[in-house]
């Protein structure tokens, strides 16, 4: 769910960077999304305000536990669920940026004179630390650093220019049983990271259509394991997409799922925060259009296991390149 507001019924509706909706580089500030916990597919939503002035949203949303009617696999339930809508610089965000949750929540005020018991609480960013030095590369040499690896052969045409590395995208892709892309992997660190890369993925800003055109950051597993954060062209639009492929999906779940982020740019910052919480590995994207000002997105739970490594692609369709300015990787600071 994202929002955009314009100071006149007919626009234009921006988002909180000032990308227009309309944008081909399609703007829309998140309102909720999944946060790690078991809901996923949020949206559909009405909001009101309680007559203690507080403001409240009413959603559905599929819990990935428990998603199809008995017998039904496909026909997905969408429960409605209450939450709270907070106001932080006069932007909306679910729960202060929380977003679903999973306890019963203190009631609206229901009736004239009832307060409510809820109480805001700000989600804080995930931080980067110390840079983790072995699992970072600023790309200022002409040829890739022997910790860098290949799945399978070097993408046609790779090159070095202007200390970025310059990936060109493929006809390939790494979806399904389509799994004939170049990725380059490299390790990643133990435990809780963050890692960043800013990348220009020359396509038009505007147009249709170059499906499913796309570069960006991979945590990889195998071809059918791994979540990635991406430029992408989807018909008119140009979008940051966040998606998640598993490979142990039980017959008729779906195997892929994505979510948006932030607008894009010319060059445009891509971030995956990776955490475990409660024996799960979490991992939160975050995208810039400017290296300072982050857009928070979603979460996704995933068992890649120890030995998954961080790594880029460039694909979907030939005749572009990608061009990475660099990959690095931090400690996680917080919160």
């Amino acid at each position: 769910m994202f929002v955009g507001r314009s100071s006149s019924p007919f626009g234009p509706f921006v988002d909180r960077e000032g990308v227009s909706l309309m944008s081909g580089r399609v703007g829309g500030t998140p309102v909720i999304s999944m946060n790690g916990n078991r809901w996923v597919g949020t949206g559909h939503n009405t909001v009101f305000t309680d007559f203690d002035g507080q403001s409240w949203t009413i959603y559905h949303a599929v819990d990935r536990n428990d998603p199809y009617f008995a017998g039904a696999v496909g026909f997905t339930k969408r429960p409605a669920l209450l939450d709270p809508l907070d106001w932080v610089d006069g932007w909306p965000t679910v729960r202060g940026g929380h977003w679903a949750s999973d306890e019963p929540m203190p009631a609206p005020a229901a009736q004239p004179g009832d307060v409510t018991a809820y109480a805001p609480s700000l989600a804080a960013p995930d931080m980067p630390g110390d840079r983790i030095g072995w699992a970072s590369d600023e790309f200022n040499s002409l040829r890739l650093h022997p910790r860098w690896e290949w799945v399978r052969p070097e993408a046609a045409d790779t090159s070095f220019s202007a200390g970025s590395l310059r990936f060109p995208t493929q006809p390939a892709d790494l979806f399904g049983g389509s799994n004939n892309a170049s990725v380059l992997l490299t390790d990643a660190p133990d435990g809780d990271y963050v890692v960043e890369t800013r990348v220009r993925l020359d396509l038009p800003a505007e147009g249709c259509c170059f499906n499913f055109v796309q570069a960006g950051l991979v945590v990889y597993e195998s071809d059918d394991a791994y979540v990635k954060l991406v430029h992408v062209s989807i018909f008119e639009t140009r979008q940051t997409e966040f998606a998640k492929e598993r490979d142990d999906a039980p017959p008729g779940f779906p195997f892929y799922g994505n979510t948006v982020v932030g607008p894009p740019a010319e060059w445009t910052w891509l971030r995956i925060a990776k955490r475990t919480v409660d024996g799960e590995d979490e991992y939160r994207a975050y995208t810039s259009r400017d290296g300072m000002t982050w857009v928070r997105g979603g979460v996704w739970t995933h068992d890649l296991g120890a030995e998954a490594s961080i790594g880029l692609v460039s694909m979907g369709g030939a005749g572009f390149t990608a061009s990475f300015d660099y990959v690095r990787t931090f400690e996680l600071a917080g919160p």
